[in-house]
């Protein structure tokens, strides 16, 4: 399907001024359960992840969407990937290789395609694998900027953007809050955060949670702690100076997967376990920050942040499962152990301008970045052993059943990356605004290759890499409460990931998008939605030339429509909709098994749905409930119908009381109908990741 994009862009009638509030104007709440109901799209929130000039969505020529912390309280979303994959097109293809963290959208999957920062700070993925944030009770927001992103955010963002922004202090009366659940599968978690004036000149924020749980699949258990801090000084109105670390330690379920039986999950299996034992999953992060805003005037601000990340993980398990055909039997395969070290430094400064020229205001920010990533990675390659469990009641055994191997230093890499990067928001009237940004990143990277027992030599690798991205739009805003937006843009995306190339002959793959759409609050903000139409070209992907030799000659696009949609048809009652569509193909794509030019790239659904309504039924109760929706996905290139994950929809649902101003009490319940076809990810070509099945949780929330 092609989208003929300019004929469908104001598909949605734009509702007459008549009914509409200013653009200005706060949102109405209504208090009723010690929070309020849900405040709508944010369309008039500065948002971080869509400009570094601090743009609301309401005037940003791109898809933006905000999920405050009141949504991720509501829905009880304890994981960054559950919050996010509510989001318009979002979708998971998280296993435990990737942290847990892996989505899709518009048409695009993977680390080296959707951008994840923390507090607007990008951390380089090393092997595929990001694993922070552990816990949403950290966080004030999550910012979503759908399409291409790498202006903001530098290489790495064709598909999307997301912004994790944490709790942070702020000066104000003291708050606290408790929150307890707990639930199905033996659930305990304890959570509080505290925050607000300590002196004249200090202000602080602390927050920390503990979260435990037996889980859904034999030998399940998982845990995590997460601690976050910050102190903000500010001497003055014109400095603030703030130290923020986050850290957090996780051990998810060592669970990679139910093995098909005929191509499908055997309902039988659906809480087997089949991994070791003794498996091991370790992700610990520690990433203190300081940042100094400094009002130098009244037209110029200096922003500097400076960082250190430092991220552990240890993988030791038994990770492929195949059942034989017409047996009851199991062959277990890749006892796997591998450990990761990565430091990353850096700093990213600029100077925000606000002023006029000729009748015009221009807000810039001009500025720089850069990171130094030491990058360690340890396996046990080759990675001998098999074993046969039983299908319907697998005995675990442990790791040192199966290995044969031992664990050592297998390559460890070195990269610089710098940027520079203007970007200017141009206001020429209360009607029309153009926004245009660029970004130059350049990368120093080598690699040692260490001589190991599997034959590999001892090698150095070393490569230099750059490339620019760049963004235009506008904005016209007919009516104060509607903006109707197009923008082009540029960015970058690497072939694999850019801490462990090992191919120096590679560049960068570029992403050329066209987007318009429109955004409207009316109905004196009782109805706000959202509308974008998009076309993605991606060029310099791998692909096989006629002789057989790989060159980065392929290409992909997608092009597709999304929609979003708040309702507040009573004060009492709340609905939120979204619901995307998108048409995604290789255009040249080719490899030693075939070519599949015209086929869907994997694990891209076509389709993506969420629902949530809340509804205050007395003054003192809250029913919520509400969907999400993913079509089916291919989980290889070859688009086979064996390989075809299913399509799921699956049902939450939450009552709530307040006995008391500052308490809530909270029934939980979800995945309601315990879905079957729950399918996360597909891993390797004989088993699929499924999510938990039906559960129900009571949760405690105190603040004082």
């Amino acid at each position: 399907m092609k989208i003929h994009a300019y004929s469908l862009a104001f598909a949605i009638p734009i509702l007459p001024v008549s009914l509409a509030t200013a653009a200005t104007e706060s949102t109405e709440t209504v208090v009723v359960t010690g929070q309020t109901l849900q405040n709508g799209l944010h369309l008039q929130e500065p948002s971080r992840a869509g400009s570094h000039v601090g743009l609301s969505p309401m005037n940003t020529p791109a898809s933006v969407e905000i999920i405050s912390e009141q949504d991720l309280k509501i829905k009880a979303d304890y994981n960054a990937i559950n919050a996010v994959t509510r989001a318009t097109g979002f979708s998971t293809n998280a296993t435990p290789g990737n942290g847990g963290t892996s989505m899709s959208v518009r048409g695009f999957s993977g680390h080296s395609s959707i951008v994840q920062t923390f507090d607007g700070i990008q951390m380089l993925v090393g092997a595929g694998t990001r694993t922070f944030p552990a816990d949403t009770w950290t966080l004030e927001k999550i910012e979503v900027l759908r399409g291409p992103g790498s202006v903001i955010n530098g290489v790495g963002a064709i598909g999307a953007t997301v912004n994790y922004v944490p709790k942070t202090a702020k000066f104000g009366e003291v708050k606290n809050e408790v929150d307890v659940n707990v639930g199905s599968f033996n659930l305990r978690r304890v959570a509080f955060g505290s925050g607000g004036t300590a002196t004249d000149t200090l202000a602080y924020r602390f927050d920390i949670v503990n979260h435990e749980s037996d889980g859904y699949f034999d030998n399940g258990e998982e845990s995590k702690q997460a601690v976050a801090g910050s102190i903000l000084f500010q001497p003055t109105d014109d400095l603030g100076i703030k130290l923020s670390i986050d850290y957090s330690d996780v051990e998810p379920a060592k669970y990679w997967g139910t093995p098909l039986v005929n191509e499908k999950i055997d309902s039988a299996t659906r809480e087997n376990n089949y991994n070791i034992r003794n498996g091991e999953i370790e992700y610990e992060d520690w990433w203190p920050r300081l940042g100094i805003h400094w009002r130098l005037n009244d037209n110029i601000t200096l922003r500097s942040d400076t960082y250190y990340l430092e991220a552990n993980r240890h993988w030791r398990n038994v990770e492929t499962y195949e059942n034989t055909q017409g047996t009851e039997d199991v062959v277990r395969s890749f006892y796997l152990e591998i450990l990761h070290e990565l430091e990353q430094v850096g700093n990213r400064t600029d100077l925000l301008m606000d002023f006029d020229m000729g009748g015009v205001n221009h807000t810039i920010s001009v500025g720089a970045e850069v990171n130094q990533i030491d990058f360690t990675h340890y396996n046990n390659r080759p990675y001998a052993g098999d074993t046969e469990v039983a299908l319907y009641s697998p005995i675990h055994g442990t790791w040192e059943e199966g290995v044969e191997s031992q664990t050592s230093r297998d390559f460890s890499s070195d990269t610089t990356q710098y940027a520079v990067f203007v970007e200017d928001n141009i206001t020429f009237n209360d009607q029309w605004s153009l926004v245009a940004g660029l970004r130059h990143d350049k990368y120093d990277y080598k690699r040692h290759d260490f001589e190991r027992p599997n034959g590999e030599d001892d090698q150095t690798i070393t490569d230099k890499f750059s490339g620019t991205s760049w963004r235009i739009g506008t904005v016209f805003k007919p009516f104060s409460n509607t903006s109707l937006y197009g923008q082009y843009s540029e960015a970058l995306d690497p072939i694999g990931s850019v801490l462990t190339s090992t191919n120096p002959d590679l560049k960068l793959a570029e992403g050329k998008q066209v987007e318009i759409g429109i955004k409207q609050s009316t109905w004196e903000e009782r109805l706000q939605y959202t509308l974008a139409i998009y076309d993605i070209v991606k060029k310099n992907i791998e692909s096989s030339d006629p002789g057989g030799i790989t060159r980065q000659i392929g290409q992909q696009s997608s092009q597709g429509i999304e929609l979003d949609i708040f309702a507040k048809p009573i004060d009492s009652l709340t609905i939120d909709f979204n619901v995307a569509y998108v048409d995604a193909q290789y255009d040249e794509f080719e490899d030693n098994s075939g070519n599949y030019k015209g086929n869907s790239p994997r694990n891209i659904p076509d389709t993506t749905a969420n629902l949530w309504v809340n509804w205050h039924v007395l003054h003192n109760w809250s029913i919520g409930g509400g969907s999400r929706y993913v079509a089916e996905r291919y989980a290889d290139h070859a688009n086979s119908e064996g390989k075809k994950l299913p399509s799921y929809l699956v049902f939450d649902a939450s009552l709530s009381w307040m006995p008391d101003p500052s308490l809530i009490v909270s029934l939980r319940g979800k995945n309601l109908t315990d879905e079957e076809d729950y399918v996360l990810a597909s891993y390797g070509s004989t088993q699929w990741v499924l999510a938990e099945g039906r559960s129900v949780e009571l949760g405690l929330n105190y603040q004082f």
